[in-house]
């Protein structure tokens, strides 16, 4: 069934009352619900899975009156997915933390990309939707940390190794431990980037303490004999993270789809650092990458529909407001990482006609593309068959 049989408009409104109510922690905008009768709580939670923001709507949820809340074994079944969802940030909290430990004192450093590091922006870390570790340690590294990583008795071999990292099953959760941590289009760019982003992750950042609401500490041993606590990670500088973070969704986006998670985690991360961020210098980086255009749309989406106050938007600008409402249709449409996209499915076919069936796939994907971003819409088209090429000729 296709999302449009399933989400009403009002549905989306209620939908997006309840996830800022979840984000900000204040009540839930009750002009966006029938003054009698239930929300649409089909639509709602419908929104909230392909969304990935399932916990979050259960928090804006209990603002509500409790005439209006869910009641029974759906109310249940939500309580006991969030309760899945604390449990697992738990457990990648510890597992992250400990593996953090362990390559420092092998004289390895490691930062924490996404994931938990972006859960502590959270009023609750613990109702951020998770997924596996990203662990950046750069290319000189990478071997190193692989390797001591083979040898623990508590990891095995994970997904196959790719151009920017190698998977691992650690205590039966995905690490993925990365030499880069982002694909940038175009040969150019990509290796100017790499040598960019190497001396923003490893030449600075911060240290947090995992699960807790964000409190950074000194970057410091703690008596530790120079090899940081098991408590803490390094994550990266809050001005880098804000523009990893973005690439990394609005990558996603251009190739798939993806959810209003990762867009919430951009908002809370300008939430919390927009003072600290140099916004001349945040344009550049934009400009040198193609993107400021495109940061411009997606910041008049996070606006408009997540709740994120405009002093806190670097660069924001409101004549992006009609089509930062197709973006939202779009995201809608195609649900996290395109997920929930209504294309054709070949997977159960021939291989030759899976792979020219997925192509197809890419192609329609890109020509939806095209009116949110010609330029990037092209750089990620020809960066495809790039990548496909070279995964052709490594298979052969």
């Amino acid at each position: 069934m296709k999302k449009k049989d399933i989400v009403s408009r009002e549905a989306e409104r209620q939908f997006l009352a309840l996830l800022r109510a979840g984000l900000w922690g204040g009540k839930a905008d009750m002009a966006c619900f029938p003054e009698s009768g239930l929300p649409d709580w089909k639509g709602i939670l419908y929104l909230g899975r392909s969304q990935a923001v399932l916990p979050l709507i259960y928090d804006g949820m209990l603002t509500l009156p409790e005439e209006m809340r869910l009641h029974g074994p759906a109310l249940m079944r939500l309580i006991a997915y969030v309760d899945r969802i604390e449990g697992l940030n738990r457990e990648l909290d510890e597992a992250s933390a400990e593996i953090s430990a362990r390559l420092a004192a092998e004289g390895i450093r490691s930062v924490l990309l996404k994931g938990q590091g972006l859960a502590v922006l959270y009023r609750i870390p613990g109702h951020r939707q998770c997924g596996d570790i990203d662990l950046y340690v750069g290319e000189e590294n990478y071997r190193k940390a692989a390797d001591i990583i083979r040898k623990w008795p508590d990891a095995e071999e994970g997904s196959a190794e790719k151009e920017k990292h190698v998977g691992f099953r650690f205590h039966g959760m995905d690490l993925e431990l990365h030499r880069h941590a982002l694909s940038m289009p175009g040969i150019r760019m990509a290796k100017k980037y790499k040598a960019w982003e190497y001396t923003k992750l490893m030449g600075s950042g911060q240290r947090i303490r995992l699960g807790e609401s964000l409190n950074a500490v000194p970057d410091s041993s703690e008596n530790t004999g120079g090899v940081p606590d098991r408590k803490t990670v390094q994550i990266p500088s809050p001005q880098f993270d804000v523009f990893y973070t973005f690439c990394h969704a609005f990558f996603h986006f251009m190739i798939s789809g993806l959810g209003l998670r990762q867009l919430c985690d951009v908002v809370m991360l300008l939430h919390r650092f927009h003072t600290e961020m140099d916004v001349r210098e945040f344009s550049a980086w934009l400009q040198e990458y193609k993107l400021d255009r495109e940061w411009k749309l997606f910041v008049c989406l996070m606006v408009r529909h997540l709740g994120l106050p405009a002093e806190e938007a670097p660069l924001y600008d409101s004549s992006f407001s009609g089509l930062s409402d197709q973006l939202l249709d779009t995201i809608f449409d195609d649900g996290n990482f395109g997920q929930y996209k209504s294309l054709p499915d070949y997977s159960r076919l021939p291989i030759l006609l899976k792979k020219a069936g997925s192509l197809l796939n890419h192609h329609i994907i890109f020509w939806r593309r095209l009116k949110f971003s010609r330029r990037q819409t092209f750089r990620h088209y020809f960066h495809l068959w790039y990548i496909g090429l070279f995964a052709f000729i490594h298979e052969v």
